[in-house]
């Protein structure tokens, strides 16, 4: 070099390699081991530090990279979560629009009528309602004279009501037999569970019930067979009315039906039951509309609409959607 006699104050001379350096860098892209230790050589640093310290940056860029490679997984998976949650969302308004309206139904309070009164599931509800905890069922033997059978609406007899307001709760599948056993103005004895006394009567579960005048027994059993869903075929939409001569209640004192002066049957869901507590009395003018059966015994009818001296029950049960 031409110039190379030329002197370089000490002043810039820090500045000078270090410019140097960054323009040697740039223009070499990568260096050999060897030259790394040869270098490290020259500052006097032993090869196995140069060894170790390029092992121990190579580590550190392989797990930065697995880091980034993570959160991108993670930025992914939250979209994917985030869309699959909104479709999750429309998916449940959109099937919970569609049990509120099924709900609302005549046929769904129909159906629901004959859960609670055990006839979907060959038993009656377990019992969870807040009065029943102070009361205990109690196993009783009772006497009475039949008053009349108790239908359900599909024209099965279920029940007795007897001449001192009991109400006796039977298998609807054992119907036939039960109307072979005892009739309007026999004497009976029963044996069962009592259930929660109320101002309308006290429903009694029978476990048998035997014809005082025959001495004839017969025991509650269970269904041999699985019970069927209702086919709506064999029901009629029967409207009736009357005076209510007796109020209906379940095991668990709750108001699920009454008997009116020309001997209809109306059943009701328990859900109207709180609000009937309180208006039901004997000598009511009651007017109903729903499923029903007709046969020699009497009409029964499962009311989707109720009127009580003039006045409007809703039997629609109250639905909260999204609360």
């Amino acid at each position: 070099m031409n110039n190379s006699k030329l002197r370089i104050s000490k002043d810039i001379a820090a500045d000078v390699f270090a410019l140097a350096a960054q323009s040697h860098t740039q223009q070499t892209q990568d260096y050999s081991l060897e030259e790394m230790i040869q270098a490290g050589g020259e500052v006097e640093i032993p090869p196995e530090f140069i060894v170790r310290a390029v092992q121990q940056i190579k580590a550190n860029q392989i797990q930065a990279r697995e880091r980034q490679q993570k959160l991108k997984l993670i930025l992914i998976s939250g979209s994917v979560g985030a869309a699959l949650m909104l479709l999750g969302v429309l998916v449940y308004n959109m099937i919970a629009g569609q049990f509120t309206h099924a709900r609302r139904s005549p046929e769904h309070r129909f159906h629901a009528a004959r859960f609670w009164r055990g006839e979907d599931q060959n038993q009656l509800p377990p019992d969870h309602f807040r009065h029943m905890r102070h009361h205990r069922q109690h196993t009783i033997n009772v006497a009475g004279e039949v008053q009349q059978y108790l239908f359900n609406p599909e024209g099965k007899a279920d029940g007795l009501l007897l001449n001192n307001g009991l109400q006796v709760k039977f298998p609807p599948f054992m119907g036939d037999s039960l109307m072979a056993t005892v009739s309007p103005g026999t004497q009976i004895t029963i044996l069962g569970t009592s259930g929660f006394p109320s101002r309308f009567g006290q429903e009694i579960r029978a476990r048998s019930i035997t014809n005082a005048q025959t001495g004839q027994t017969l025991m509650s059993q269970t269904s041999p067979i699985l019970p069927q869903p209702p086919n709506y075929g064999n029901y009629s939409n029967v409207s009736v009315e009357g005076t209510a001569q007796h109020w209906l209640v379940g095991h668990r004192g709750n108001v699920n039906g009454v008997v009116l002066s020309n001997g209809a049957v109306v059943r009701f869901p328990p859900h109207a039951s709180q609000q009937l507590q309180s208006i039901a009395n004997v000598g009511d003018k009651v007017k109903a509309e729903g499923f029903g059966t007709r046969n020699d015994s009497g009409q029964t009818v499962e009311a989707t609409t109720l009127t009580i001296n003039g006045q409007s029950v809703p039997l629609e049960p109250q639905v909260f959607v999204g609360q």
